[in-house]
């Protein structure tokens, strides 16, 4: 029984621990991979020492590189979990916490865990490397030189251990160095005894003095204003500071604080039935309230996940992924897509061929992002869309600007490869692939391409390349698209004019998007005129519905494609099946029904039964192309 009584608390650590893992990689494993893939670490002495040019790059340097375990998301989580774990044990020894006091170090890791889910949109706009680690890092050496410091049994040894952790630390460590000499100066018990008031005066010169010294003799880029903030994340986009996300920091601190109490409080072992009550009741309510702020502060946006995930599976050529992924079900209320979700869903139907008959299935919307700033398409998936529309011009400038805005990263570097390659600057392409061979999850995707280098008759073979060369052959000039990535593809592809299929099937699509008439006829007619000798040769539904709709608005228009013919002869060369007929006539006369409703009603009215059709969208589908 005494022996179960001993356990209970370390097992409870551990059980509570392992559940902080387990939520995270239930909800959040897509979210980790792609933070690995907007990170970069490269075993080189050049990749090091650009990490040390400013305070603190040691550590960053550190958690960059793991990072890079998040390629497997449970590999990854399990590590930082196991570094939680080690964190929870040294405080214990460190703050002297005896029986159910212990339960408080679970403080620490909590507050990580919200460094760590609060993270959002940040995952693009970050500038700080491997700042997904950086919280964990920190505090685990803090922990381990603390830790250190105790063991030193000589008083004088333990100034000078103190001394060298202060004046080398912050090069090290940056900002989280001042909790490492933190930790060192609470005595045993928080005894206020002359000797460790001295040691504490000490710690305080050495938190204000070392990094103005160190900033004005070794780090001139800094700002003297951001010496203190070394190593630490900026959460401030622009002109907006959004200070809410540093509470899960000021939690954090708040949890050493409390991790001291005890000793403050309890000079000796928790010995009464009373003190033994209390230690437990205090503990497991200040753990619920903590679990309570974590899963407030938690970033759970539906659309920002789905985005992560479309992504990743765009990643992996799953197209059938990325639309099973857009009509997953919401947690909570059903939200409206981002534009780039129907992109990427646009996209998808298109590379399977049925954006023609499935397009106008998907929710449509314009859902902004969930974030304190304008997040721009530019960002969370420019590069992507660009390149695989065959605009590698403008994917390789989205992705030099984002490397030398927010830091090099594996995502940056594969594209800045694939576009390359894709313009045949077989150099440039190798230059990348060569750093992506020195990554360690990374060297077999560069090594595929490779070969696309040595043997480039291959790219007509490669499924992921064929079906971009074809959009790539008709104009890439890189002019402005003022990073309205939706806008100017609709525009450039709805004005252009291919003999590819695939291309001129794309022109006709963006057209349909448009609700261009102008733009949408001779499209649809040079489409005709491609495909309609093809045996078993079927117009898809709506390119068949944009055709009737247009010709009952402007009903000389399908003789103007056949000059000779009259609009009757001509309207029959168009394939109409009777259903798109019929289904234009019951969607008139049911708005003549509704003709005293206002668009947004007749917008919930009409979607249940129209919903997924092209006169739908036409008429009360409004104000869509805003990234």
């Amino acid at each position: 029984m005494k022996y179960a009584k001993r356990i209970i608390v370390p097992l409870l650590m551990a059980i509570s621990l392992v559940v902080m893992g387990g939520m995270v990689l239930q909800t959040e494993s897509e979210v980790l991979y792609r933070m690995q893939e907007l990170s970069l670490w490269l075993p080189t002495r050049h990749f090091y020492q650009t990490s040390v040019i400013y305070p603190g790059g040691t550590l960053t340097w550190a958690a960059a590189m793991m990072t890079q375990f998040f390629f497997h998301p449970t590999l990854g989580m399990t590590m930082m979990v196991a570094c939680w774990g080690i964190i929870v044990v040294l405080l214990c020894y460190q703050f002297h916490l005896r029986g159910p006091w212990r339960l408080l170090t679970l403080l620490v890791p909590l507050a990580l865990l919200a460094c760590l889910v609060q993270t959002g949109y940040w995952i693009y706009y970050m500038k700080l490397q491997g700042y997904v680690w950086v919280p964990t890092l920190g505090v685990l050496l803090s922990s381990l030189l603390g830790f250190i410091h105790l063991l030193i049994p000589n008083r004088w040894v333990k100034m000078g251990f103190m001394v060298s952790v202060g004046i080398l630390g912050y090069p090290l460590m940056g900002a989280w160095w001042a909790l490492a000499l933190a930790l060192m100066v609470v005595p045993r018990h928080l005894r206020m005894e002359k000797s460790e008031a001295i040691n504490v005066a000490l710690a305080l010169a050495l938190v204000v003095l070392v990094p103005l010294i160190m900033v004005q003799q070794f780090y001139g880029q800094v700002e003297t204003s951001q010496a203190y903030l070394a190593a630490m994340p900026c959460f401030q986009y622009a002109q907006t500071d959004c200070e809410s996300y540093r509470y899960a920091y000021y939690a954090l601190a708040s949890a050493f604080v409390i991790c001291a109490m005890p000793g403050l409080i309890y000079r000796n072992s928790v010995e009464t039935y009373k003190e033994l009550r209390l230690s437990w009741a205090l503990s497991l309510v200040l753990i619920a309230l903590a679990s309570f702020g974590v899963s407030k502060c938690w970033f759970r946006d539906t659309n920002f996940h789905k985005e992560i995930a479309m992504n990743n599976a765009i990643e992996r050529l799953d197209w059938e992924g990325v639309l099973r992924i857009m009509l997953s079900q919401d947690m909570g209320e059903p939200m409206p897509p981002t534009r780039v979700m129907v992109m990427m869903k646009n996209l998808a139907l298109f590379r399977l061929g049925r954006a023609g008959n499935e397009m106008f299935r998907y929710p449509e919307g314009a859902e902004e992002q969930h974030a304190p700033w304008k997040v721009r398409m530019t960002q969370v998936g420019g590069k992507m869309l660009y390149y695989h529309h065959g605009k590698a011009g403008f994917s390789y400038r989205w992705c030099m600007e984002d490397g030398v805005e927010f830091g090099w990263s594996v995502d940056v570097l594969k594209y800045m490869t694939k576009n390359s390659l894709i313009t045949h600057d077989w150099e440039v392409a190798r230059k990348y692939i060569n750093l992506l061979k020195k990554t360690l999850y990374h060297r077999e995707w560069a090594e595929h391409y490779e070969q696309l280098i040595y043997h480039p008759e291959r790219m007509a073979e490669d499924p992921e390349m064929k079906a971009i060369i074809p959009l790539a052959e008709f104009g890439d000039r890189l002019d402005g698209d003022n990073t309205l990535v939706e806008l100017y593809l609709l525009k450039t592809f709805s004005s252009g004019f291919g003999a590819d299929p695939s291309y001129q099937e794309m022109t006709l699509i963006c057209s349909l998007i448009m609700k261009d008439i102008d733009l949408f006829w001779p499209r649809f007619h040079q489409y005709l005129n491609m495909h309609q000798k093809e045996e078993g040769f079927h117009a898809p539904r709506y390119y068949q519905e944009a055709a009737y709709l247009y010709s009952m608005l402007e009903p000389q228009r399908p003789s103007d494609l056949w000059p000779g013919l009259t609009n009757a002869e001509a309207a029959q060369r168009i394939p109409f099946d009777a259903e798109v007929k019929n289904t234009y006539e019951r969607f008139m006369q049911f708005n003549t029904q509704c003709g005293s409703m206002s668009e947004e009603q007749k917008k919930v009215a009409f979607y249940p039964q129209y919903g997924d059709t092209f006169y739908y969208f036409y008429f009360l589908v409004r104000n869509q192309k805003t990234n």
